[in-house]
């Protein structure tokens, strides 16, 4: 897929506009007096210059001033770079994407050392993060002094980021002696919620003792109410894709407008004289209501002392707290599974005769489906260092730190079914994303409903990570040798727990027990620009009424859960790293060379049905070796020309929870996935080359083509349509859904005996592809007469490709990965005023390969999101500042592509809104 049109043009204009200034840029460098420069374009110029001075492929963000992020959410700051796309929880960043390369290809590191991260999610977004992918939206920005994301490594990083290592660094004391004061206080408006939530931030730092010892203290608290609204389908299906179907009576019953083409959808099928059970159509057309309350608390503590010129100590110590609120409310025609219960009327086909646009049915089932998830995760890291220099020439650097991330989330889920089925109509004729729909009975009266299958589930996902390193440097004449060992104890803790002492006997559905959404939610879909037939009003349950009947709330640890399970992973490793100033054809040449091994020894622990009523313990041990060379070259072959070439070995470890050999069962869906804890590392080869052309001052323009060629790749394998083995099918059968004793019954799941589950495990593949290139510009127009002067553009394009062969011989793109993306920016600022728009966008990307439902794929449609920012500088120490995010209002639109790969549609549609922010910040 490509940019859109007015998207690339813009985008071409401004590297063109770069071309045309770079001329007058040269030659006015030479002239221009010195100035200070302050605020976002100081930012800018540092981390340019942490580019320039780095033997590898890196890029920056670097904070303004204390306790001042060019952005309010870390993933936010990174999507500026090159290469990097992010996705959001809430309207929030959350995961970030590296080359084409998802969540779980990055590491990210606080202070020198790795540390992990899980909060929840929607199930779109992902659900609960058991994985290696860090959650960003855990920090406030505002702790934090730098991020530098490195696409290349060498021999002294890591290993492990085989997109890329995300480095995050707090304030240090030292670094800014003397007093420093900063307060900063914003109220939040969401032109949805409309809610004023606070966001107050504190940091003070002091040296003492002639700036020997030194401390600073912060902390960061926010609220924000977030509501996303949209419609969802939850997939497209047909009769004959959802286990081979068929619809009440025959076509010739039926209205039927437009041709159906079977064989457009399946090769080779006529369908004979029921063509409409090979249609497309959705399968629980819905209106969603989510609504996010979030509570964080960051703090930050450091102290320093340097008792002597060779001598440095240090304590880091961060934490943050996350309190997310999500109520979701969701109603919906239950097609899913009943398609031989509906009878259709009426249906108007698409022009290719593929889908159903519109249709009228008889003996539908709606639902309306209340969920509750409501959570805690609380981070902790302590790290202690220090540097010694041991001669004038050698240099010992040592670090031990702690960190553990722990979320506990508790889910309560009420579905409200009708008690008898009735008509209902659905139609995309006025809008393609979002339905007009229409049902046969009064959906407000509770009197309708009957409660069937609820969900009531706690999740623990603790993780802990150890580490200790030591890094030994010999300065030489030009060049300089280094050393270096490092020991890692990683541990996933993982608990499911069911509940306990239900009530057998529930109320019927009353107006004690229930609600309207207008009750809870005001004004919903006000911001959708729905069509008049989009229904804004249905029945919901009445959350702490519905809990108080049920006598939920109690949990134990459920043993023989696939979500119950510990993984310990410990690694120990060496490097040794030489780098060298040396020249080529005369000109400059630096030089990094090294190699790193590393050894890992993963134990994964569980405990399983013993057939008998009981469980019994199981353990697995694995372990391998990895040696990883990397050159890096930088030749600066004419002043201010640079050109690098990064090539390196590195690898990425298969994901904790897929090591654990769980089993995880989902029966409404009729879906099983199955862990392997035989998976190996996915192993890469890269090299990156890049021109870099610093043509002024704070002026960049850069060229950089990178290739992976990865080994023995992770990717799906799922059998469709089967039986179930008799071992898992006993602890399908198991489960309280099919048991009509219990409050968890649910008749519509599907049965354990069925021959049309689908059963997927990870596996090592054959492997991946991906190259591209990325264009950057950077450039302040002080060359420009007057006020003009102040004003400044950055820019990036990144063009990525690949192809990687996932299960079931599907071979195509890397699952996350838009070919194209960019970034435009513009800013101005002088003593007084500033301002700068953003604007960032991304083509479509698939995000399962393999799919479901009888669909070849599912993707995002890439949005184009518009931020803006602004300060006044009232007096020396204050300054009013304003944020608006996602000025727009761009809406998130998931889609899935049928049973030929060539469809898009409509799986989620939805919106945040806009928020703004207004306040005021203090330097001292």
């Amino acid at each position: 897929m490509s940019l859109k049109k007015s998207q690339l043009s813009a985008l071409i204009a401004v590297f063109s506009g770069a071309a045309t200034l770079l001329p007058a840029a040269v030659s006015a460098q030479n002239v221009e007096e010195e100035v200070v420069v302050t605020g976002f374009r100081k930012s800018l110029e540092a981390a340019l210059d942490t580019k320039r001075a780095s033997a590898n492929n890196t890029d920056s963000i670097i904070a303004e001033d204390i306790g001042k992020m060019p952005d309010l959410n870390l993933a936010e700051s990174l999507q500026r770079l090159p290469g990097v796309a992010i996705t959001r929880e809430g309207g929030e960043g959350r995961q970030i994407t590296v080359r084409g390369l998802g969540p779980d290809y990055t590491r990210t590191t606080l202070n020198g050392m790795e540390v992990p991260g899980s909060t929840g999610g929607l199930d779109s977004s992902g659900g609960v993060n058991r994985g290696r992918a860090f959650d960003f939206n855990i920090f406030p920005s505002e702790l934090f002094k730098q991020m530098t994301l490195a696409k290349s490594t060498t021999a002294g990083i890591e290993e492990g980021g085989l997109a890329a290592t995300v480095e995050l660094y707090s304030f240090r004391p030292l670094d800014n002696p003397g007093f420093n004061l900063s307060v900063s206080g914003q109220g939040t408006v969401d032109s949805f919620a409309g809610e004023l939530d606070p966001r107050l931030t504190a940091i003070y730092s002091q040296t003492f003792f002639d700036d020997k010892l030194g401390i600073m203290a912060a902390v960061a608290q926010s609220q924000r109410t977030v509501r996303q609204e949209g419609f969802g389908t939850v997939r497209w299906t047909s009769p004959f894709s959802n286990g081979d179907r068929s619809w009440v009576g025959t076509d010739a019953d039926v209205d039927i407008v437009g041709t159906p083409n079977p064989g457009a959808n399946y090769p080779g099928v006529s369908g004979g004289a029921e063509q409409l059970d090979y249609m497309w159509h959705p399968r629980l057309p819905r209106m969603d209501s989510f609504n996010r309350e979030q509570d964080r608390l960051g703090y930050a503590f450091t102290a320093q002392f340097q008792p002597t010129d060779r001598m440095e100590f240090a304590l880091d110590v961060v934490g943050s707290q996350l309190d997310a609120d999500v109520t979701s409310y969701n109603y919906f025609a239950q097609f899913r599974n009943l398609q031989d219960t509906i009878e259709p009327t009426r249906v108007v086909l698409d022009s290719s005769g593929r889908y159903i646009v519109a249709g009228d049915f008889n003996n539908v089932s709606p639902r309306s489906e209340s969920r509750g998830q409501f959570s805690e995760t609380d981070f902790l890291q302590v790290v202690a260092s220090g540097k010694f220099d041991l001669t004038d020439s050698m240099t010992l650097d040592v670090q031990y730190g702690e960190a553990k991330s722990d979320h506990e989330e508790y889910q309560y889920r009420y579905n409200l079914t009708a008690s008898e089925a009735s008509t209902f109509s659905y139609s995309f004729e006025k809008n393609e994303n979002i339905a007009e729909m229409s049902y046969g009975f009064d959906i407000l009266d509770p009197a309708n409903y009957g409660w069937s299958g609820p969900t009531f589930r706690e999740d623990i996902v603790e993780r802990k990570n150890k580490t200790f390193k030591a890094d030994l440097t010999i300065e030489g004449d030009g060049s300089d040798v280094s050393f270096g060992m490092i020991w890692n104890d990683r541990n996933l803790n993982s608990e499911r727990g069911n509940p306990v002492n239900l009530n057998d006997d529930i109320p019927a559905p009353n107006a004690d027990l229930t609600n309207s959404l207008s009750d809870v939610v005001s004004g919903y879909a006000d911001g959708l620009d729905a069509p008049s037939g989009f229904p804004r009003n249905f029945i919901v349950a009445d959350y702490d009424a519905a809990t108080a009947a049920y006598g939920a709330g109690e949990f134990e640890t459920a043993l023989g859960d696939s979500n119950t399970y510990n993984v310990t992973e410990e690694t120990l490793g060496g490097y040794m790293e030489v780098n060298s100033d040396a020249e080529l054809l005369g000109k400059p040449l630096r030089v990094n060379a090294g190699l790193r091994v590393v050894q890992t020894t993963v134990t994964s622990k569980g405990v399983v049905d013993d057939g008998d009523g009981g469980f019994v313990p199981t353990e697995l041990e694995r372990d391998y070796t990895e040696w990883l060379p990397s050159t890096n070259l930088v030749w600066e072959f004419q002043d201010d020309l640079l050109f690098r070439l990064n090539m390196n070995r590195n690898f990425t470890r298969p994901g904790l929870s897929s090591m654990a050999g769980n089993v995880e069962v989902t029966p409404i869906n009729g879906n099983v996935s199955v862990g392997n804890p035989g998976l190996d590392p996915e192993r890469a080869n890269s090299v990156d080359m890049s021109v870099e052309w610093y043509f002024a001052d704070e002026s960049v323009l850069s060229f950089t083509y990178f290739y992976k060629q990865i080994e023995s790749f992770i990717t799906g394998a799922t059998l469709e349509g089967v039986e179930l083995p008799a071992d898992i099918r006993e602890i399908v059968a198991a489960r309280p859904e099919y048991d009509p004793s219990s409050p968890l019954y649910d008749e519509s799941v599907l049965s354990p005996d069925s021959d049309d589950w689908n059963i997927t495990t990870s596996v090592n593949g054959e492997g991946a592809e991906l190259d591209g290139y990325e264009i950057g510009y950077q450039q302040p127009f002080t060359f420009l007469p007057g006020w003009a002067d102040n004003f400044g553009a950055f820019a990036n394009y990144t063009y990525v490709d690949s192809q990687a062969e996932y299960g079931n011989g599907v071979v195509g793109t890397l699952e996350g990965l838009s070919k194209n993306s960019y970034n435009l920016g513009l800013y101005y600022e002088n003593d007084t005023f500033g301002a700068r728009a953003v604007i960032n966008s991304r083509d479509d990307y698939v995000t399962d390969q393999t799919g479901s439902n009888g669909n070849s794929s599912h993707g995002t449609t890439g949005p184009t999101r518009v931020d803006l920012s602004g300060y006044w500088n009232a007096t020396e120490w204050l300054k009013v500042t304003l944020e608006v995010i996602n000025a727009t209002n761009e809406p998130e639109r998931l889609y899935t592509t049928g049973p030929e790969g060539d469809l898009d549609l409509i799986r989620e549609y939805n919106t945040t809104g806009t928020e703004v922010l207004l306040g005021v910040r203090a330097t001292f």
